[in-house]
């Protein structure tokens, strides 16, 4: 990826990280088409987000969601698609199981201005200081 005043996009760039619900996504995924970001999702999720950052210089990178979760079936990786209510916490808790990569994949991208995260991936503060990144918390209201 080339630096920013190469790809034409100010002095910014954001990285943003909704939680896999949609009424959380949409909000940070209006605000992407405003500015230059990485979006952060899984790769079930990733079709969503593509149709709706289409035409923007978005960049979006999948994470893959952790699997053997106990109580989540395979393939969940949206609220929207859990079975019942009360897997949430469940699903919300195996969300930690996604920092490595989410740090790993931080490692690739230049020049990141600061971070917004979704307040139920509570971890990315930890991945945020470990960078030195600003990060703003979102909770999807």
């Amino acid at each position: 990826m080339g630096s920013i005043s190469e790809q034409g996009h100010g002095d910014g760039h954001v990285v943003l990280f909704p939680y896999m619900s949609k009424g959380h996504t949409i909000s940070l995924l209006h605000l992407a088409r405003r500015l230059w970001v990485t979006v952060f999702t899984t790769p079930v999720n990733r079709s969503f987000i593509d149709q709706f950052l289409t035409e923007t210089s978005a960049t979006v990178i999948s994470l893959p969601f952790p699997q053997n979760i106990p109580e989540i079936p395979a393939g969940i990786e949206s609220t929207d698609k859990l079975p019942f209510i009360d897997l949430f916490h469940s699903f919300a808790l195996a969300t930690i199981h996604m920092q490595s990569d989410f740090e790993r994949a931080l490692t690739n991208l230049s020049r990141i201005t600061f971070m917004i995260s979704d307040g139920f991936l509570w971890w990315t503060l930890d991945s945020a200081a470990k960078f030195r990144l600003p990060r703003f918390v979102f909770y999807g209201l």
